[in-house]
């Protein structure tokens, strides 16, 4: 029995050398700029909302972008672990749909890209989070630890942390619309550093970053504040995920769009970069995955 085990392992080494390769790809991505990216000023860029290990929405995803047919279409992933199973007694296999996604980014490195999100940050730094009364850092270990063996499973999670240790914060594009897992809370504005945005972040610093914790995390907007945030980043349109919608998709204040990939009304926004829009104009692009054939 314990053969049979063994022989249904990941393989780990491949799983590892994946990671490392997608981090290197991250970090020397032709678009970076410090520790964002800036998009160019043509073809289509794709933003989804969290994912969560949803495995079927992430392969839709890969089916409607057809990345090799579309050299100008960039695809941007985030909240991409830490998914809630039916009940405690099943394992969290978003890992594999996170080595599905880095394995994305390394069969086409100038068009898919990643965003730092609160979940990932909480993984590589040990922050705690529970979901329904499931420790979902301790879950995620334990289900790496399960598909490679307890020997190879500190290599695999190395690798994942230094994977998403690679991912910028944000992505700005030509026509005036930033993209990031969210915006900081209109409390948290006296600590909202913009300049850290044009600056590369080591590990430690990302870990450590109270700019970056605020974006990722914040929840609490406002007309004014949102408006002050466009000017102050020279934006007209936000689109981001964090915050749990639905029918997966809202738009609030005019000019943020939050989308939510993790369910079976799930949506994606693809949308062009060499054209300005409208908020409006924009939330008349999202796409649901379930219209995907």
């Amino acid at each position: 029995m314990k053969r049979a085990e063994e022989q249904t392992r990941h393989d780990a080494d491949a799983a590892i050398a994946i990671f490392e390769e997608a981090a290197t790809l991250n970090l020397e991505d032709h678009y970076r700029e410090g520790c964002i990216l800036r998009l160019p000023a043509y073809g289509q860029a794709v933003m989804t909302g969290d994912l969560h290990g949803h495995r079927k929405n992430f392969e839709k995803l890969q089916k409607y972008a057809m990345l090799d047919r579309v050299r100008a279409r960039h695809v941007v992933l985030h909240e991409i672990i830490h998914a809630e199973p039916a009940s405690l007694a099943e394992q969290d296999h978003s890992h594999e749909v996170l080595l599905a996604a880095a394995k994305y980014k390394c069969d086409f490195p100038e068009q898919v890209h990643f965003m730092q999100s609160n979940h990932e940050l909480s993984q590589l730094t040990g922050y705690l989070i529970a979901k329904n009364g499931r420790g979902v850092i301790q879950a995620f270990n334990e289900a790496v630890a399960t598909a490679y063996g307890k020997p190879q499973a500190g290599g695999v999670l190395a690798a994942i942390n230094a994977f998403i240790a690679s991912f910028p914060i944000a992505i700005r594009t030509e026509n005036r619309i930033w993209l990031s897992h969210s915006l900081p809370n209109v409390h948290n504005m006296d600590e909202f550093d913009l300049g850290v945005f044009g600056r590369s972040l080591t590990r430690e610093e990302l870990a450590a970053n109270r700019t970056v914790f605020h974006l990722v995390w914040g929840r609490r907007h406002t007309q004014a504040h949102i408006d002050a945030l466009a000017d102050a980043l020279d934006v007209d349109v936000f689109i981001t995920g964090h915050q749990p919608q639905d029918t997966g998709f809202k738009l609030v204040f005019d000019r943020l769009i939050i989308l939510a990939s993790d369910h079976n009304h799930g949506s994606f926004l693809p949308f062009d970069l060499a054209k300005q829009r409208s908020a409006e104009e924009l939330l008349d692009a999202v796409r649901k995955f379930v219209a995907v054939a």
